[in-house]
């Protein structure tokens, strides 16, 4: 490979600003199918999901069904239009919102698993290197190029689906519960976070391994492993609410809040074990207040903590990835031959 393959083609009908040069305008060229497809994919879920909103607040406006906004148990009337709305209008958006878990797998998988193994397995890298590219200027370029085009590509995939989502998770409440790994791993700023971990996982692997299809395993299996993880500490990730109620039949939690403990509480506040018996009772309540259980505590996170827990995530997922970027160049100077 000569310097004349580092340089791009001259085009007279292009901003040379926009013009990409040297090992960029390579990078570009060796993945540009791939990043064309992603580019083409996140344009058609734009365009769905710009569609399915519309429809979507048209149906809430028409039926009225706004006036049930944030009921917990509905009756009547209610329940008839929420039932239906869910019918039609909730059930097709959970598959796309399940299948946003593969997308951050993609990005790992098929861009960064291959980046740097396939050149490494083959031995063209070398030729990059004998001209005046230092292998640290060659590694920046494989990952600056695929890591922009994962945030644009993921984030406008994300922007979409949170486009989406958003009318049903408001007006459904607690009926589509903002916590649970479906709508929470499809929406937000941490769609991008999982796509730019899971990317320089693979990048990481194939630096390592040297081998594509072996990188490309590997980034599966950590990939999948990070992810899991992350949510298991993501209630931790920001400071609960604690709140006490001296009632022993309701919720100390409102509605639609993420509750990670709950239990009684007696005359003083103190927190004390439930009775289970008193479930088969007949009066609930009396039962719980004869043996001193006078209301309720929970450990929760109300809804309002939706987006500040999806930009912890998120710095959780650029830490780590920034982590795995540094990694790569002490292998680079200090292992790779």
């Amino acid at each position: 490979m000569t310097a004349d393959v580092l340089s791009p083609r001259p085009s007279s009908g292009r901003m040379p600003w926009l013009r990409l040069r040297g090992l960029t305008w390579l990078v570009w060229r060796q993945n540009r199918l791939a990043f064309w497809i992603g580019i083409g994919a996140a344009a058609a879920v734009a365009a769905y999901a710009i569609v399915r909103h519309q429809e979507m607040t048209t149906a809430i406006a028409q039926s009225h069904v706004d006036a049930c906004r944030g009921t917990t148990i509905p009756a009547g009337d209610c329940s008839h239009k929420l039932n239906s709305f869910t019918r039609t209008y909730q059930f097709p958006l959970r598959r796309p919102l399940q299948a946003m878990l593969a997308l951050p797998l993609v990005f790992g998988v098929f861009l960064g698993g291959p980046q740097l193994a396939q050149e490494l397995e083959s031995g063209t890298y070398r030729t990059v290197c004998t001209q005046s590219v230092t292998q640290l200027r060659w590694f920046a370029a494989k990952l600056l190029v695929p890591v922009v085009l994962t945030i644009l590509i993921s984030g406008t995939i994300a922007a979409a689906m949170t486009w989406w989502w958003r009318p049903a998770g408001s007006l459904l409440g607690g009926w589509f519960p903002w916590w649970q790994w479906y709508p929470y791993d499809g929406i937000g700023p941490v769609v991008v976070g999982l796509s730019v971990l899971s990317l320089l996982i693979g990048v990481t692997a194939g630096l390592i391994l040297r081998r594509t299809v072996l990188a490309m395993g590997a980034t599966v299996v950590l990939s999948a492993a990070a992810m899991y993880v992350l949510e298991s500490v993501r209630g931790c990730l920001l400071p609960t609410t604690l709140a006490t109620v001296q009632h022993p039949a309701a919720e100390a939690a409102p509605s639609n809040a993420w509750v990670l403990a709950e239990g009684a509480v007696d005359a003083t506040g103190r927190h004390v074990p439930d009775l289970p018996s008193c479930y088969a009772t007949d009066d609930y309540a009396n039962c719980l207040a004869r043996h001193g259980r006078t209301g309720r505590w929970a450990e929760f996170h109300p809804s309002s903590h939706l987006w500040p827990l999806q930009w912890a995530e998120t710095g959780v997922c650029v830490l780590l990835a920034a982590g795995l970027a540094g990694l790569c160049v002490w292998w680079l100077r200090h292992r790779s031959a």
